[in-house]
């Protein structure tokens, strides 16, 4: 593809975007997503062949900056902070965005839920993968901590997220955030964890008594 041709097809993705972030997937047209990158509607379809083609990239090419936000989040507990603190440290900048006026939500979670009648639209194999991309982070988190059960962990911990990220969009609570993080601290608690063994210490030598000979 031409370097024009690459260049106006980020436009689109960018103006998609853009757009998404700022209102419902239902209000995202053809022509609103060509009139904001400033193309025709013709050009759209030279780089997409349907809006959900488009809208599948869109959300593919949002899904690493998706996991880079919760390793933030969790990296703002500190270098020496421990599993349970840096995933309530998640839980507890999640469950602050309840107060920005201007949160809209997850994408991921609106998206899914707007087009959850539709089986088998692109969306939701990204989606998809992107809820996989969570689970192997927290399940090599959690495996650091100690946990051997980590792997089905994290699913639990995904489904809270997700959970947590809806209810706050409809309710803009932050009571929920706060109990969830009881409940966080509860199942971690409960959970089987093998901690690092430290090294026995090692008895120290006795010293040879010396001895004095009589001249």
């Amino acid at each position: 593809m031409p370097k024009d041709g690459k260049e106006t097809r980020k436009r689109l993705l960018d103006a998609a975007c853009t757009l998404l972030a700022e209102d419902s997937l239902s209000a995202l047209s053809i022509e609103r997503i060509s009139e904001k990158a400033g193309v025709s509607r013709r050009t759209f379809f030279a780089h997409f062949a349907t809006k959900d083609q488009l809208l599948a990239e869109v959300v593919d090419h949002m899904r690493p900056s998706y996991l880079d936000r919760y390793r933030a989040w969790s990296e703002t507990s500190g270098p020496c902070a421990t599993v349970e603190e840096r995933l309530q440290n998640i839980f507890e900048c999640i469950t602050s965005t309840a107060l920005d006026p201007k949160w809209k939500g997850s994408c991921f979670i609106r998206v899914s839920a707007e087009l959850g009648n539709q089986s088998g639209h692109p969306v939701h194999a990204v989606v998809s993968a992107a809820n996989r991309d969570m689970e192997k982070w927290l399940d090599a988190e959690l495996l650091r901590g100690g946990y051997t059960e980590s792997d089905s962990l994290a699913r639990q911990l995904v489904v809270m997220i997700n959970g947590l990220l809806m209810l706050q969009l409809v309710t803009r609570s932050t009571a929920y955030g706060k109990d969830i993080v009881t409940a966080l601290m509860r199942l971690l608690g409960t959970s089987t964890r093998v901690l690092p063994t430290r090294a026995a210490p090692q008895p120290e030598r006795a010293r040879p008594i010396p001895v004095h000979r009589l001249s």
